[in-house]
């Protein structure tokens, strides 16, 4: 870290700057030939001093940042034609990095200073150096420090934000309220206007909440994973932090070691809001007792019906079978406790645990609120032993499985008039199994078609059990065979040849 020793460049005649080179070609400095320079040098020299004198600046943590020997404090450019860079060096340039000896500093703008001191008076150029130096002896003291220890510091302080701290505590309070403002089961309860002042104060209140940043506050400690822009500030003793990733910024106070954002909140009102807005979805809720009364018996028949769970899930297993040799949904209607069934296993209920419907309601799960409807014809068929009916059910389904099921003998495709059975594709498919991955389509074509090529013969593919099962077909509609078997979902086209699908795994 600091200014290389090899570029730099110190005349005693200004014993408080140090000139470096600036520009990748620019590799030293010769000489400080001209007039203007001088001047300006003698005058950047004095204002220093100044400033050394009048405050009492800590000159050795400036030195021992930009590791320079004797007096000098200040850098100043120079460029290729040896004149005087009209900016002055940002101190974020030798901020924990090595800069290489091989040439001149980095031109960009980013490390230099907006203004051009070349054109300041002299009270000008002192109040700017004096603001040049103040950045120097707080990146000195911000140089101590690793770059991570920053980012832990002002995360930790990130999660002793009051705001912060408030989040946790009434974490579950305020994702039931962004969850139950999305519901469907706003949808469903009575006194629109309630609702609708409802989620125009949900707004207000979640405003400080939803300003923090997601990757931030799940984590317990740290801060986003992401990377991160430190800007510095020695005025106002702050380092600001900016996730480019999260769009969110704050500003650590090095001195209080505490953190505030951009736009600040008032904690104490936060607190009540929160508590407020609980209270008034509360009140709403209770004045929907019907609802409250359909999702308690809802969680009840889930639970009669669990009784029966394992015929039931296999039932649906059977069903999802038929299902794949049918190539279609099944309708359910015809089963109406596995539709039931079916339906609810989509459904979470959370038993009310405290007094809070917020709470309770949050939990609910429903994939349509059109299940409520459903309630009443459902509690007339649920018997009261569930069992027995289940089991009649599950026989019913695994009668139609094997009525559906394939047979060595049925037609699964025809292709150019010639068909296939289902006997067949089961050889066809043993084929892509052992070789599918293993040579491309025209080989495995050439395989079925029984065509003894040298290559077949040289892998002694003619010899296996595939070789001529389809002899009687042209190799173009074996090749559309395999097309046919892909469309249909038995295959799967690789980079290099087919694979088996799901769907034929399970079907076979």
């Amino acid at each position: 870290m600091g200014l290389p020793n090899r570029i730099a460049y110190q005349d005693h005649r200004y014993p408080h700057v140090v000139l470096a080179p600036i520009g990748k070609k620019n590799k030293h400095i010769r000489s400080i030939g001209h007039k203007f320079e001088r001047g300006l040098l003698s005058r950047l020299n004095d204002a220093v001093v100044d400033h050394i004198g009048r405050k009492s600046l800590d000159t050795a943590s400036i030195q021992n940042y930009l590791g320079l020997t004797g007096d000098a404090v200040l850098p100043v450019a120079f460029q290729k034609e040896e004149t005087i860079h009209p900016h002055l060096l940002r101190p974020e340039l030798f901020l924990w990095k090595s800069l290489p000896e091989e040439h001149g500093l980095p031109l960009k703008d980013s490390y230099l200073y907006h203004t051009d001191f070349t054109q300041l008076s002299s009270d000008q150029l002192y109040d700017h150096v004096g603001e040049v130096l103040e950045d120097y002896l707080f990146l000195s003291h911000i140089s101590k420090e690793s770059r991570g220890h920053w980012l832990d510091k002002i995360a930790d302080a990130f999660h002793r934000h009051p705001i912060v701290q408030l989040f946790h505590q009434k974490r579950d309070v305020i994702d039931a309220v962004e969850t139950m403002n999305q519901s469907s089961l706003i949808s469903v309860l009575n006194y629109p206007e309630d609702i609708a002042y409802w989620r125009h104060r949900v707004e207000i209140v979640m405003r400080p909440f939803r300003a923090l940043p997601q990757a931030w506050v799940e984590r317990e400690e740290g801060s986003c994973p992401h990377s991160k822009c430190l800007q510095f500030d020695a005025e106002e003793k702050t380092i600001c932090c900016y996730c480019e990733t999260c769009d969110f910024c704050l500003y650590y106070d090095t001195v209080e070691e505490a953190v505030r954002f951009p736009e600040e909140f008032d904690v104490d009102r936060a607190v009540k809001r929160t508590a407020t807005i609980e209270e008034q979805f509360n009140a709403i809720a209770r004045q929907n007792s019907r609802l409250l009364e359909q999702l308690a018996q809802l969680r009840a028949l889930k639970k009669q019906l669990n009784t029966a769970r394992k015929p039931l899930d296999e039932s649906l297993a059977v069903v999802s079978r038929i299902e794949k040799y049918q190539r279609r949904k099944d309708d359910l209607s015809a089963y109406p406790l596995l539709d039931m069934y079916d339906k609810l296993s989509r459904v979470h209920i959370p038993e009310k645990g405290n007094d809070s419907e917020l709470l309770w309601l949050a939990g609910v799960e429903l994939k349509e609120v059109r299940i409520l409807k459903e309630l009443s014809r459902w509690q007339k068929i649920v018997p009261e032993h569930v069992y027995p009916n289940t089991r009649h059910v599950l026989e019913e389904l695994k009668t139609r499985l094997e009525d559906v099921r394939y047979h060595d003998e049925d037609i699964i495709l025809t292709v150019k008039g010639r068909s296939i059975t289902y006997a067949d594709t089961q050889q066809i498919l043993d084929l892509i199994y052992y070789y599918g991955s293993e040579y491309p389509v025209h080989t495995l074509v050439q395989m079925l078609a029984g065509k003894p090529t040298n290559k077949l013969r040289s892998l002694y593919l003619h010899e296996t059990r595939w070789f001529g099962l389809l002899s009687s077909w042209p190799e173009k509609h074996i090749q559309r065979l395999f097309t046919q078997l892909e469309k249909q979902g038995w295959l799967m086209k690789q980079q290099k040849g087919y694979a088996i699908s799901d769907f034929a795994e399970e079907v076979m």
